[in-house]
């Protein structure tokens, strides 16, 4: 029998994804401009649903369409990463309090699991272990929600999150042992049968104290890395992972 198509909204996910990780990864930075047909190449899709993914990209504030220049990815600012935080951080609290007290003890091993790995990808000075497993560490404790549209919208948000977050803030690593020490007192909790209240305010406070540290340290900082033209898929990338098998 031979395989089904692939359909033409799969084409386009797999480009989104393509890109998304690059940005969430830094390896696209704000202000790079980005190469429509390299990036359909490197993942084996024509040039339509290459433009249907940066399109959505674009609806979400990720990239920008140039007249007759190109595309580039966005050139995020601090209130760009303060809003989507302060959403981010008001939806993860409920759905955590929610999902708390139906969470496992073998998921919660998997959150402390997962928060050991970011400890070493901290120390290794690995950006994409630890955001890897930041990622998996806050999917696990949403996981058991019952409210699957509070849930779906979360899901969404996190890798968006990630990626403003790259594009704004870049790794910050001064910040990696509070919130591992934070990770650890939320799971604790969680364990001990804390109740939804306690849960929900020791979340939105780990997400908004690092929204506050973050913004603290852009704002001593304040100098953005030049611009890259042209960037291109293919460094430190492996292309295979996202061609059609």
């Amino acid at each position: 029998m031979c395989p089904e198509p692939e359909k033409p909204r799969d084409k386009t996910r797999r480009v989104y994804d393509f890109v998304m990780e690059r940005i969430v990864e830094g390896e696209y930075r704000a202000g790079d401009s980005l190469n429509i047909g390299s990036i359909a190449e490197a993942t084996g899709v024509s040039l339509i649903p290459t433009r249907e993914a940066l399109r959505r990209l674009e609806s979400e504030g990720l990239v920008e369409f140039l007249y007759h220049r190109g595309v580039r990815v966005a050139q995020l600012e601090i209130a760009d990463y303060r809003d989507i935080m302060q959403t981010q951080a008001v939806l993860e609290a409920l759905a955590v309090s929610m999902s708390a007290p139906l969470l496992t003890a073998e998921e919660l091993d998997a959150a402390r699991e997962f928060n050991r790995r970011m400890d070493e990808a901290h120390l290794a000075g690995d950006f994409h272990g630890y955001n890897e497993n930041s990622l998996a560490f806050h999917g696990v404790l949403s996981s058991r929600c019952p409210n699957r549209y509070l849930r779906d919208t979360l899901e969404r948000g996190q890798l968006r999150v990630a990626a403003v977050r790259a594009a704004v803030v870049g790794y910050r690593g001064e910040i990696a042992p509070r919130l591992s020490g934070e990770h650890v007192e939320l799971v604790d909790r969680i364990a001990a049968g804390a109740p939804a209240s306690e849960i929900e305010r020791l979340m939105r406070a780990h997400r908004e104290g690092t929204l506050a540290q973050d913004t603290e340290g852009l704002q001593r900082e304040r100098g953005r890395a030049p611009r890259r033209e042209g960037a291109v898929p293919g460094e430190g990338a492996d292309p295979e992972r996202y061609r059609a098998s």
